[in-house]
């Protein structure tokens, strides 16, 4: 598999007659063979690349630093996350007025595979002492919409922004 090949799949899945079964199928195979996926992916270093975004699909390659976690956001489309490296743990929220109230929290592994449909509010993060590195792939294009970001110091709701992303994210403690 090539990138050219990754975005082609990804592709024919937005228009699959069950999309999110295979945009999971496609994860599914990109998980299986993290090794050869990442000796060709690009981006490696930076917390995040867009590797490509239209209306459909988003495909963002996702690397946390160790002991790091990120704000509760929303998507408003499905996705579906391949851990490549590491581990990411998701801690899934549900809206209580203007704060956030955690629900539920999933623990993927390299080789996992993580599907989230449109309502899901999570925050991502990695709480081990290495980088996770993991492919996002999106059913729509991310940053076309609307989207929220929660700060959980305040329990307030404000409109997603990467800068405000990225500025309320935080240090947890090692595991």
């Amino acid at each position: 598999m090539t990138l050219t090949e990754l975005v082609q799949d990804a592709r024919r899945a937005t228009t699959a007659p069950d999309p999110i079964a295979a945009l999971r199928r496609l994860q599914e195979l990109v998980a299986d063979s993290a090794g050869d996926v990442l000796s060709w992916l690009p981006g490696g270093g930076s917390d995040e690349q867009v590797l490509y975004a239209e209306p459909a699909p988003t495909l963002l390659r996702v690397e946390i630093p160790p002991r790091t976690e990120y704000p509760p956001h929303d998507h408003l489309i499905p996705a579906c996350v391949a851990v490549l490296h590491g581990r990411e743990t998701n801690t899934f929220y549900r809206a209580e007025g203007p704060a956030v109230i955690p629900v539920a929290e999933i623990e993927t592994a390299a080789g996992g595979v993580l599907p989230m449909d449109e309502h899901v509010i999570h925050a991502v993060g990695n709480r081990t002492a290495g980088r996770s590195i993991a492919l996002h792939l999106y059913l729509g294009d991310l940053f076309e919409l609307s989207r929220k970001i929660w700060d959980l110091r305040t329990d307030t709701c404000a409109a997603y922004t990467d800068e405000r992303y990225f500025a309320l994210s935080h240090i947890t403690e090692p595991v």
